[in-house]
């Protein structure tokens, strides 16, 4: 299984460790007067950069994007350390794509997730990188909200918001969500982070157990990223 990524399938985007003036800078921004998102016109070939340092959401999220116009790029070394001081998942999702939009004077993507656990009162959410604590395996993530699981419950969700910022605009927002359960034990061995302990019922199979574009079909960033992209459509030129 890879590495996580902090959403949801996942656990880490690992995005978020000490302060950066860069960041700073762009929070300083989105409070600034913005243009509506609406007057935004995106050159189809003009590549938009996404805000991750993971490789297992890069890849992810280039299959998910498909064909549609802009395609993406990562952000490779030019994307800084952010740290994630949102109280929630658009928040995040903007801070780190305004962050990258600044730095590169052009388009950015970015997005936030995580895990919502009906035994941990829906934690840990924005935090489910850091749970149970920031330096944890993917296994002792996972670890821990079985525990939890077993004593107070199963249900689960995974929630993930794709943000894109043009310099000067608003941002472009897309969520998507996920309900399912969480499983007896790990099964699977495809995906990354949560996926071996989320159980969709419809599947009948964790997320680890079902062939990429089953999951994608109807994962929470797939969602996310249709969202975003039927928003997108109309300011492609």
């Amino acid at each position: 299984m890879r590495s996580s990524d902090r959403d949801g399938p996942d656990a880490t985007d690992l995005d978020e460790d000490g302060p950066d003036t860069t960041s700073q800078a762009a929070t300083r921004r989105t409070s600034d007067t913005l243009r509506d998102w609406r007057l935004i016109k995106l050159d189809r070939n003009t590549p938009i950069a996404v805000a991750t340092k993971n490789p297992g959401k890069f890849r992810e999220l280039k299959t998910l994007w498909g064909s549609f116009a802009p395609p993406i790029i990562a952000a490779g070394t030019s994307y800084p350390v952010v740290e994630e001081r949102g109280t929630t998942y658009e928040a995040n999702a903007v801070l780190k794509a305004a962050t990258l939009a600044e730095l590169s004077d052009g388009p950015a993507l970015a997005d936030d997730s995580g895990i919502e656990v009906e035994a941990l009162d829906w934690g840990p959410g924005i935090l489910s990188a850091r749970s149970p604590w920031p330096e944890a395996s993917d296994q002792q993530r996972n670890a821990h909200i079985l525990a939890a699981a077993d004593r107070n419950g199963r249900a689960a969700r995974f929630v993930c918001v794709c943000a894109l910022v043009v310099p000067g605009f608003g941002a472009v927002i897309g969520r998507g969500e996920v309900e399912g359960l969480i499983a007896a034990e790990p099964r699977g061995s495809s995906g990354f982070g949560y996926d071996p302990i989320f159980f969709y019922p419809p599947y009948n199979a964790t997320f680890a157990e079902v062939p990429e574009d089953k999951k994608h079909a109807v994962s929470h960033r797939g969602r996310a990223v249709g969202a975003l992209q039927s928003q997108l459509s109309s300011l492609v030129t």
